[in-house]
């Protein structure tokens, strides 16, 4: 039986962060043994590592978890933001990762994981990956160049 201790960096009462942890890492189980809870995987990643500091702690994990939101939540329908997130997201060479915000969001991965079938869980996505987004906003605008810069920037040929 899980406790209802909180995960001391989102809030999910899932038994502390070992009880977060295991619950996102169940949902990428049923995501490859069910591919109606795919959906959004990309997105559903990015929200988790942004609500837990321990996965964006270097400026490359950073950029590519908050950049990668911007592209899920923003930009859904242009291939060039997931193409740049997806394969080799380049940053200006002067970034800088900003401050985390204290609050992140109180929609966490335990909404997500208790949704039991394709249509809840779609909904719990979409409202937890916006409202993580939403508690991001004050470095909307740099998502928003980084990714700008990632899709104009020359991307190498891998040999």
């Amino acid at each position: 039986m899980t406790s209802n201790r909180a995960c001391p960096d989102c809030g999910a009462p899932l038994g502390g962060r070992e009880g977060c942890d295991a619950a996102f890492h169940e949902l990428g189980a049923r995501a490859f043994a069910d591919a109606a809870f795919a959906y959004r995987r990309r997105a559903v990643v990015d929200a988790y590592c942004l609500q837990h500091p321990a996965y964006i702690l270097s400026l490359k994990s950073f950029a590519a978890h908050l950049c990668g939101l911007c592209a899920a939540v923003e930009r859904a329908d242009d291939p060039r933001a997931e193409r740049a997130v997806w394969s080799d997201l380049r940053i200006p060479p002067d970034a800088v990762k900003p401050s985390i915000p204290a609050l992140r969001g109180s929609r966490t991965v335990s909404d997500v994981h208790k949704a039991a079938c394709p249509e809840a869980f779609r909904a719990a996505v979409d409202a937890w990956t916006a409202e993580v987004w939403d508690a991001w906003r004050q470095h909307h605008d740099l998502a928003r160049r980084w990714l700008d810069y990632s899709i104009a920037a020359p991307h190498r040929v891998r040999r």
